[in-house]
Order: structure tokens, then C-alpha cells, then sequence
């Protein structure tokens, strides 16, 4: 999944988030706001091709076992709560979701190999 897929499901998922382009955020290409009790949390998205992807060519789906979990309390820490999220969501192309242990952020691990990095800003 290409980060401008990523932002779509985002937003798919939480309605009440925003891509930066819709916030005027320029610094980088690809992000997204989302609102939660304790304020907004701001993320940019990185991508990163599987192997056999290249940047021409649109990327197929390659789907599996979704991951799965319990939703997330509001009061957890961004990256934990993002995460709970999207692995709720059980989306059929990701594979893994994994919180970074020093860093605030997440790497989403798809089916087809190809990566997704959330970082908090």
C-alpha cells in the first residue's frame, strides 16, 4: 500500500482525520491529523516499495491474514493507539503492525513486503 493509498484508508477509518495537503502543510508530502480527547496527533507517512514494485506502475493488492486486536483505550500514547487502530481495522493487506520501541512512531508490514513508516511530528 503507497502512502497515498495509506492516507485514503486513513481517512476511510477516521473520518474526522486530515491529510496535511487539506491542513496547507507543505514540509511533506505525505501526512495526516487526527483528532483524539487529548489533542491532535500528527503524523507523516513514508513508503516503502516490496521488491518487485516499481514507482511507475500502480501496485497491486496483495492480501492475507489481517492482523487483528482489541480497539485502543483513548488514553494510550499516539503510537500504541494508532496501531490498536489499524490493527481493529483488520485490513487484509497488512501483515504487521510494530510500535517503535525508542522513537514515537510505527511500521505497518504489508503482505506484498512493502512497508509503511508512520512517524510522529
Amino acid at each position: 500500500m503507497r502512502p497515498e493509498q495509506f492516507l485514503t484508508y486513513l481517512k476511510e477509518l477516521l473520518p474526522n482525520a486530515r491529510t496535511f495537503a487539506e491542513t496547507g502543510e507543505k514540509k511533506y508530502p505525505f501526512g495526516m491529523v487526527i483528532p483524539r480527547p487529548s489533542g491532535e496527533d500528527r503524523w507523516q507517512v513514508i513508503g516503502q516499495l516490496s521488491p518487485a514494485e516499481k514507482h511507475d506502475t500502480p501496485a497491486p493488492a496483495t492480501t492475507g491474514t489481517p492482523t487483528e486486536g482489541p480497539p485502543p483505550p483513548d488514553t494510550a500514547p499516539a503510537p500504541v493507539w494508532l496501531a490498536a487502530t489499524l490493527t481493529t481495522a483488520a485490513h487484509p493487506e497488512i501483515a504487521a503492525i510494530t510500535v517503535w520501541p525508542t522513537t514515537s512512531g510505527l511500521t505497518i508490514d504489508y503482505h506484498n513486503s512493502a512497508k509503511t513508516f508512520v512517524r510522529a511530528l
